[in-house]
């Protein structure tokens, strides 16, 4: 495995290098790659300055002659959907990619939602098993950060959809590709580029934020960044942290610290039988090791050091039984132990009731050059809130990781860094288009949101010269607080960005979740109807089939005295209440802007909205809070999106 990632890294080094030994093709380039059908393929890449290149691929063929800095480019006619082909380059030497699909091509963006892997999903027990579609490709881009335009990935390729390919791969991706396979049996690829827990300002090109007045201002934040962020951003920073005798303190007073390691014997070994081990996976330019001498000039000493990168995570973590059983520590009130070094760093207790990374955690420490005493109380210990919120489970944890960080500790991400780090060495590889799932890291400034979105997929469109470059949304589910009365919700306005985005920007749809989400759970396992429905949307519109593709959308209200009708668009086989009983979810006010529940009835295509306690209505909402109870749909089965009719000041910024 060592051998394969150097020669894959030797490979990248030569893409970005003038003088190549024979044509050099990006990453995306590589055995079981899909390229899109009825669209001109682009193939690109390196080669020694002035060398002929000769593309084929079935019985197309194109050529090309490398420029002084060794980049060359062909363009070939469009293909029909089928394969396996083989594409060869042939410069001073012959470069061979077999098994090439031609099919469609998306790729898949966004955070955490839409990397959430397969076998976490609902029914990922039967789902990952049956995850074998030879004609479904899968190609996940390395996370990376950049500050200019990048030639191509780090080391990736594309895998065939198998259970072990897909069952890490992006849920709501794989369910897409396969409905859309499926249904127009041809060849699917799939690109996921996405990173958890980023802003959409991350994905969009600079120039575009550059060039509006309202946006400007967050790359001109960004500009404001230290030159140390800066230069992390671009280059990574060194660290070195050393830890030393680990005990247990006793709750009672009278009792004795009991020793958890201290390293003397040259094992990372607890004494409770389990070990420390670290993660070079996540942070292959750093290691940990055992050192001496420990603190007091003896023994050992468990040292982390190396280069963090925006990318990478390092964390060294102890298992307090070698099966990673749980052990009870209510007879102790905490953990003490020993650092020193250049670095920060965190303490994270793990239980296995935590599935999400939402730990129990302290803040932030900084280590100094001197050995320094650390006690982490078990009281003091707090999950941040993002994840599923669980109790504190003292009698049963399984052990903790300390997270090592530079001097920097988390330092500003760049603006539109993952465009230029994820999106860019991407281009030109035609693609169908993009399904995208993002938004929570972005609620509170929902408001922004209308103009990111937009501007977001604008960027996206001038890269791939396709003005025409489909544009799938999913509206962010119930998340959050479920409100007992109506009143004003960030995720609502988010939601709305969303939909004004569809409603106003071409080659755009939405797939509405507000009914698979989960309010105590960001991440909701509900992933096969956010898939599903971002594929009825392909499929109704952009691949012309005759299918309901949309649950019901707000068109226009008529206020008839005391009631006010809501017309909807999309309403397919007509409306209904899902699970029977009334209508809910529906608010109304008059013009003192106070909102009330109103009582709903479908009568049509339409819906009509009351209350006893506005006489006068002039404004309706459906579904606006973090968590809405609501329940109108099609009788196709898919959920109204909420909307307002009203046009007021929300809480996440002014209109």
């Amino acid at each position: 495995m060592r051998s394969l990632r150097i020669a894959a890294a030797a490979l990248v080094f030569a893409y970005g290098t003038a003088c190549v030994a024979e044509p050099v093709l990006p990453t995306i380039f590589s055995d079981h790659m899909v390229l899109q059908r009825s669209a001109e393929i682009r193939v690109w890449g390196k080669a020694d300055p002035s060398e002929k290149i000769v593309v084929r691929i079935a019985d197309r063929s194109g050529t090309a002659t490398a420029d002084g800095a060794g980049r060359w480019s062909v363009r070939l006619p469009a293909l029909s959907a089928g394969g396996p082909f083989t594409l060869t380059v042939e410069g001073k030497k012959k470069v061979v990619f077999k098994d090439v699909m031609i099919g469609e091509v998306w790729i898949a963006s966004g955070q955490s939602n839409m990397s959430y892997g397969l076998s976490g999903a609902d029914g990922a027990a039967v789902e990952v098993p049956k995850a074998d579609y030879p004609q479904i490709r899968l190609f996940t881009v390395p996370k990376k950060v950049a500050l200019s335009p990048q030639e191509s990935t780090s080391a990736a390729a594309w895998q065939i959809c198998t259970p072990d390919t897909a069952k890490s791969f992006s849920a709501v991706a794989y369910f897409f590709a396969r409905e859309i396979h499926e249904r127009l049996n041809v060849p699917v690829g799939v690109i996921q580029s996405a990173w958890p827990g980023t802003p959409i300002e991350e994905w969009i090109d600079p120039d575009a934020l550059r060039a509006d007045a309202e946006l400007n201002p967050i790359l001109e934040e960004w500009n404001r960044s230290s030159s140390a962020e800066k230069q992390f951003a671009e280059q990574g920073q060194s660290f070195e942290l050393e830890f030393d005798d680990f005990e247990l303190i006793p709750a009672a007073p009278s009792s004795g610290a009991k020793s958890l390691a201290n390293f003397d014997d040259g094992t990372s070994r607890t004494s409770y039988g389990g070990s420390f081990n670290y993660s070079w996976a996540d942070a292959p330019d750093s290691g940990f090791d055992l050192v001496s001498p420990g603190r007091g000039s003896s023994g050992f000493a468990a040292r982390v050091s190396g280069k963090l990168d925006e990318a990478q995570d390092s964390f060294l973590t102890a298992n307090y039984r070698v099966d990673r059983a749980p052990v009870d520590l209510t007879p102790y009130a905490g953990i003490r132990f020993w650092v020193r070094g250049n670095g920060q760093f965190r303490f994270k207790s793990l239980q296995p009731t935590i599935y999400d990374w939402d730990d129990y955690a302290v803040p932030m420490l900084k280590a100094t050059a001197d050995w320094q005493p650390v006690t982490v109380w078990f009281r003091d210990l707090r999950q941040e809130g993002w994840g599923v919120v669980m109790p504190f489970t003292q009698n049963s944890l399984s052990g903790f990781k300390i997270e090592n960080l530079t001097t920097l500790g988390y330092p500003h991400t760049p603006v539109s860094g993952l465009y230029e780090g994820m999106i860019t060495p991407l281009v030109p590889f035609a693609i169908r288009g993009a399904i995208w799932y993002q938004g929570e890291s972005n609620a509170l400034k929902a408001h922004q949101y209308r103009k990111l979105l937009p501007a977001l997929i604008a960027s996206w469109r001038k890269a791939w010269e396709n003005q025409n470059l489909e544009f799938l949304i999913v509206q962010l589910p119930n998340h959050g607080a479920i409100p007992d009365q109506p009143g004003e919700s960030a995720w609502a306005e988010l939601r709305e960005a969303q939909l004004q985005t569809v409603e106003h920007v071409p080659h755009t749809g939405l797939a509405v979740t507000i009914d698979v989400g989960d309010p105590k759970d960001l991440h909701p396992h509900r992933k096969l109807e956010v898939g599903q429905r971002l594929a009825l949307w392909a499929l109704g519109t952009i691949y012309k089939e005759p299918i309901v593709y949309s649950g019901p959308l707000y068109e226009s209200v008529k206020i008839a005295g005391p009631e006010i009708r809501v017309q909807f668009t999309q309403v397919g086989s007509g409306l209904e209440t899902r699970g029977g009983g009334a209508l809910e979810g529906f608010a109304i006010a008059g013009a003192d802007h106070k909102f009330h529940w109103a009582d709903a009835r479908i009568e049509g295509d339409t819906v009509i909205v009351s209350s006893r306690e506005v006489p006068d209505p002039v404004a309706v909402r459906y579904a606006w809070g973090d968590s809405p109870q609501c329940n109108l749909f099609n009788k196709d089965g898919l959920p109204a999106s909420p909307f307002r009719t009203d046009d007021w000041p929300g809480i996440t910024g002014d209109h």
